[in-house]
């Protein structure tokens, strides 16, 4: 159940962000926004693949951590760069503290499996 509500958190993430990287600077569009919105795509894509995975559940999760990982530097260095408000960045930190939580308690789950 909880791989359910993780995909759905990753799922709202992605609503949220886009619109958000759409107003980066135009010069950004080919590098940070790109790298932004395919971090978050690839995250999707390991859980999901972790989700129907029988065998590999606990490596898929761990590279869906790593992805987490730099998607987060990724807002940071927005953030950094002023393309973000502290209000903003706040918001997307709390969004991705949360997803990290769910991710880290299915990866606690697939390692005592």
């Amino acid at each position: 159940m909880q791989d359910l509500v993780l995909s759905q958190k990753i799922y709202d993430f992605l609503l949220y962000i886009y619109p958000v990287i759409e107003r980066y600077p135009k010069h950004e569009k080919f590098v940070l926004q790109t790298q932004t919105k395919n971090c978050v795509l690839d995250l999707s894509r390991q859980v999901t693949k972790a989700n129907r995975s029988t065998t590999a559940k606990k490596s898929l999760l761990y590279e869906a951590d790593a992805i987490l990982q730099q998607l987060k530097t990724l807002i940071r260095l927005a953030a950094d760069l002023k393309y973000l408000s502290l209000h903003r960045y706040e918001v997307i930190s709390g969004k991705l503290k949360e997803i990290g939580s769910l991710l880290g308690g299915l990866i606690k789950f697939a390692q005592g499996k």
